[in-house]
């Protein structure tokens, strides 16, 4: 009899423990940070992110009214593996003589986060071009030429002409912005004093060549987009040990290392915690269903 006691006794702490390990109860914390949403795996204080992973530890700046990856804006979470960021602008100024007033070269070292493949790498400017190096998953490095001997009357249209975009694989930890001028502006310096470099979400960025050219409309941050992951295995190699709760499935993730939850069709929630999927049909139905997930249900009790 004590022995099936002591097997009850361990089994239950081991349940115990497992529920803490996945994050089964977030009662206290902290779910939303000005505007953005804040739900596990990501969190804002210990036991509330994914411990395993430091890169889900969030800082919520009150005054600001926004979450921060280090000293990075974040200003969307997907649950499917995308985190949107505002990262900063290289730029490099010039006065009229073509001496050198400013340069601001922009890299960040992302930890355990990518960069998407669903961002450009941009150049406005005349006669100016910038170097893209990245490091991690994917090494890559690229550049981009933008040409005008005048102001361009271009709207909308990213094609050579005072500005210059290229699209960016994805898998990069490690991003560097070099922005370069062929001759310090000297030519175009009154209506174009500085070359500016950055990466962007696509279709996120429209070219205002006249405003654009003068001071990029005083933007300092422009959105991108980062895949996250859960560890550096794949679904395959965590099968009975990845963090998926109930009525969930785990997939690759589009990193190339680490995977991510989804709920399964008909279910709608966080697939991250144990009871995070419910049941879209009984949650809307049931006037007894307690709905902590989605957001859409409201527990009627």
């Amino acid at each position: 009899m004590r022995l099936q006691e002591g097997l009850t006794l361990v089994a239950i702490f081991y349940l115990s423990y497992t529920q803490l390990v996945k994050g089964h109860t977030h009662q206290d914390c902290q779910t939303k940070c000005g505007n953005v949403a804040v739900e596990y795996p990501f969190g804002t204080s210990p036991g509330c992110y994914y411990a395993e992973d430091p890169s889900f530890n969030l800082t919520c700046n009150e005054t600001e009214k926004q979450p921060f990856f280090g000293n990075v804006p974040v200003i969307n979470i997907s649950q499917s593996g995308q985190l949107r960021v505002r990262l900063l602008i290289s730029k490099i100024c010039y006065h009229s003589r073509g001496n050198q007033a400013a340069n601001e070269t922009y890299k960040i070292y992302l930890r355990n986060l990518t960069l998407s493949q669903h961002n450009k790498f941009t150049v406005v400017g005349c006669n100016s071009y910038a170097y893209l190096n990245t490091s991690g998953v994917e090494k890559y490095s690229t550049g981009c030429i933008a040409m005008c001997d005048s102001a361009p009357k271009t709207k909308g249209s990213c094609s050579g002409q005072g500005c210059c975009q290229t699209h960016v694989p994805g898998g990069s930890t490690y991003v560097n912005v070099k922005p370069h001028s062929f001759n310090g502006h000297t030519a175009v310096h009154q209506f174009n004093p500085c070359t500016y470099a950055f990466l962007v979400e696509d279709d996120k960025f429209d070219f205002h060549a006249l405003e654009d050219l003068k001071n990029m409309r005083n933007v300092t941050r422009f959105p991108v987009v980062l895949d996250w992951s859960i560890g550096n295995q794949t679904c395959k190699e965590v099968v009975g040990r990845n963090i998926c709760g109930g009525n969930s499935t785990c997939f690759d993730s589009a990193r190339g290392k680490g995977y991510n939850c989804k709920c399964l069709e008909g279910f709608e929630g966080n697939p991250y915690l144990p009871n995070g999927c419910q049941d879209i049909n009984e949650c809307m139905t049931s006037s007894k269903h307690n709905c902590s997930y989605p957001s859409t249900c409201e527990n009627t009790k």
